[in-house]
């Protein structure tokens, strides 16, 4: 397995075969990632295997297959926290006294048609209640059905002021992969620490530079039988930026940053934006069969969210230790793209 994996990365890297199989450094950072993912973050785990940006033709494969799997119907998870999404991204929405926020607006309109306000629909939800969508990224598998929830339900589109000027960039392409709509129109910019309070529920927004520079975690407390959990949506995963050593460094120094911050949250509840990453599948599946004395599968723990951000430092400094090792990452400026469909039908 372990010679699997430094194939993979000596590819993605330019490296010699012989070259990735010796090297301390890299050995040091699995080994400790491996310890930290145990058995339950093995999705996490996965990005110690590359860091290269994905071709547009190849993403487009991996998202037909995903496509023709059946889709994931819409679930009440917790309280006031709802799953809305498919095989390969996802959305949530959390209701307050005061209406709805979205978290995500996957790829484009049909996709926010029928699963964001379908969803919301199936799940005796009125859609028209959406107040705010938090778009996590700039990438167009998050901002890609924002604009139609702008023009249909009036929603504030809140994203980070860092990732709101990469639409600005003449390079910015959002046609790049066909599957995305066009982002929307600069609407609510928000910095690090930035709160929005709807209703009696506040959304705590954290820059978690990395996947982009301005990628948002957002912490919110959620309920599960009338108790209340801190959640966190850690807004950013792959390292789809390319073999950038730089890059992978902010995104390791970023993790490292933040399990203090967690930990001060008390998060315990790990959702993603990608079912791949935070089980979602697997975990409504649980929820399904969950009997009156089980713990909610959501409901992971602040050691579980702590091991989670520990799996993708480490995985940075594994891959920048490749990149080092045979080609010296360089700054870049940053491109959205879109990391490969991980997720399997559990």
């Amino acid at each position: 397995m372990k010679k699997l994996f430094l194939a993979a990365i000596a590819l993605a890297s330019g490296l010699s075969a012989a070259l990735a199989q010796d090297n301390p450094t890299i050995d040091k950072h699995m080994a400790a990632a491996t310890k930290a993912a145990k058995a339950d973050l093995l999705g996490a785990l996965g990005l110690c295997k590359t860091a290269t940006s994905q071709e547009a033709t190849g993403f487009m494969e991996n998202y037909t297959k995903m496509k023709a799997e059946p889709p994931l119907e819409p679930m009440q998870v917790m309280d006031d926290l709802y799953f809305l999404g498919n095989y390969w991204t996802s959305a949530w929405a959390v209701k307050t006294s005061k209406g709805i926020v979205i978290l995500d607006a996957l790829d484009n309109a049909d996709e926010a048609k029928q699963y964001i306000e379908g969803g919301l629909k199936k799940l005796k939800l009125d859609p028209s209640d959406i107040k705010y969508v938090i778009v996590s990224h700039a990438h167009g598998d998050h901002y890609g059905g924002a604009a139609y929830l702008k023009k249909k339900f009036d929603a504030k589109i809140v994203m980070s002021d860092i990732d709101w000027k990469v639409f600005d960039d003449p390079s910015f392409n959002p046609k790049r992969i066909p599957l995305f709509d066009d982002p929307p129109k600069r609407d609510m910019a928000v910095k690090d620490g930035d709160t929005i309070k709807v209703g009696n529920t506040e959304f705590k927004l954290y820059v978690i530079p990395g996947h982009t520079l301005g990628t948002l975690a957002t912490v919110v407390t959620v309920h599960d039988k009338g108790k209340s959990y801190r959640a966190v949506d850690w807004g950013g995963t792959a390292y789809n930026f390319g073999p950038l050593a730089d890059r992978l460094q902010i995104y390791a120094d970023t993790t490292e940053k933040y399990r203090p911050i967690m930990k001060k949250e008390k998060a315990e509840v790990l959702l993603s934006n990608h079912v791949s990453y935070d089980n979602a599948v697997g975990k409504m599946g649980t929820l399904k069969e969950r009997k009156p004395n089980q713990p909610n599968p959501f409901l992971v723990g602040e050691d579980t969210v702590d091991r989670f951000l520990t799996v993708l430092g480490e995985c940075a400094l594994a891959t920048k230790a490749y990149v080092e090792a045979g080609q010296p990452g360089k700054e870049k400026k940053d491109e959205p793209a879109a990391a490969a469909p991980a997720a399997e039908k559990k």
